[in-house]
């Protein structure tokens, strides 16, 4: 039998209990992202250009999930597999293997191609690599594209080369990269040897650019969150819906200070949480002090809770998907105003839907097409 990705890397993922979803919320969120690829890729069909792993990152609430972020190159899918193993009480083996071969048919389709033992050599790059919280689930997914037969590094973009036509690490020539730098769009002169590369087609690269652009640029939630409605559930009344984003330019400074407890205010640019402020907990200095045109605003939406010990956590849910089909999910769970899993006792933990023994399972009772 293959051997697990667990057994290959530790991952950040709590321990302890389940965070609870309905089967109608997880029913919302498939069917609502599914919609909403259909409009993504009308809008700008960039986005079926390698996009790799995507995740979609929802508040679940009384009135329904709200969608407010989706990323391309999406971190903690071994820690989501890991977590979804916690909960399973029949079929855990089965749900993993399951999972991974989902992920690897989309590795397999993005960035390795059909015959992973003639992709050359592939590498998982990012920047500052032994600094990076998820350096351990780089090598879980260079294990696992091994096993298919893949050549694998996990290599910092800082000791990338071009030279004699190729870009290189060492003298060995790179033929395809796993893009984990936050230079989504290859746009900062370190790497300019990897767009070069990219540019004269030397070197394949998943999430491409492109695919970032007409995704998960957050200046697209402007368009998308003026047709917020998703998928709606008749019989509850639930919605799944898009928060409201506009750009911080588009009022005044008063404006924004007198309404800013119903705010959270996001660079355009951001990841991870830096330079995002809950409208609440902002002074109208540091207000003042934001380049309204390099800022978004939007909607606040609650991050729900559950009680550990007496102490009150809060959390989302990191669903996965290919496209615009769910592969996985796990909740965040962390505490304090912004998200963020590097205190103790932070990080990925598993998902109950309802009284369903495996995601998997759960997911199977959608009705969502293809």
């Amino acid at each position: 039998m293959r051997e697990t990705l667990a057994q290959v890397t530790q991952v950040p993922a709590v321990l302890g209990d389940s965070v609870p979803l309905s089967q109608t919320a997880l029913r919302l969120v498939s069917e609502g992202i599914h919609a909403l690829w259909e409009r993504i890729v009308v809008a700008d069909r960039g986005a079926d250009v390698s996009p790799l792993l995507l995740s979609y990152d929802v508040h679940p609430g009384a009135e329904g999930p709200v969608l407010i972020e989706i990323n391309t190159n999406a971190g903690g899918v071994l820690a989501a597999i890991a977590a979804a193993r916690q909960v399973n009480d029949c079929c855990a083996q089965w749900e993993q293997e399951q999972l991974q071969g989902r992920l690897l048919d989309l590795f397999r389709r993005d960035l390795l191609g059909n015959e992973p033992r003639q992709a050359g050599v592939v590498a998982i790059v990012d920047d500052a690599l032994a600094t990076q919280p998820l350096l351990s689930e780089m090598h879980g997914l260079a294990a696992m594209m091994h096993e298919e037969g893949a050549e694998v590094l996990v290599i910092d973009a800082a000791e990338l080369r071009y030279h004699s036509g190729r870009l290189r690490y060492g003298d060995t020539a790179i033929d395809r990269i796993y893009w984990r730098s936050t230079d989504f769009t290859l746009e900062q002169p370190r790497h300019r040897v990897v767009r070069r590369a990219v540019s004269e087609g030397t070197t394949a690269i998943a999430p491409s650019p492109q695919a970032y652009r007409a995704i998960a640029d957050k200046r697209r939630f402007v368009e998308w969150s003026q047709q917020p409605e998703l998928a709606c559930d008749a019989s509850s009344g639930q919605r799944f819906r898009i928060a409201k984003t506009v750009p911080m330019n588009s009022r005044p400074l008063d404006d924004w200070y007198a309404e800013r407890k119903d705010w959270v205010f996001k660079p355009v640019s951001g990841h991870a949480s830096r330079g995002v402020y809950v409208g609440k907990s902002i002074s109208r200095h540091k207000l003042a002090e934001l380049p309204v045109d390099e800022y978004l605003v939007q909607r606040y939406s609650a991050h729900p809770q559950l009680d550990r010990n007496g102490t009150a956590w809060k959390y989302d849910i990191r669903f996965f998907a290919d496209r615009g089909q769910i592969i996985g999910a796990a909740a965040r769970v962390f505490r304090g105003q912004v998200l963020g899993l590097s205190a103790p006792g932070s990080g990925f933990a598993p998902i109950r839907v309802d009284t369903m023994c495996c995601l998997i399972g759960a997911l199977t009772r959608t009705t969502v097409p293809g």
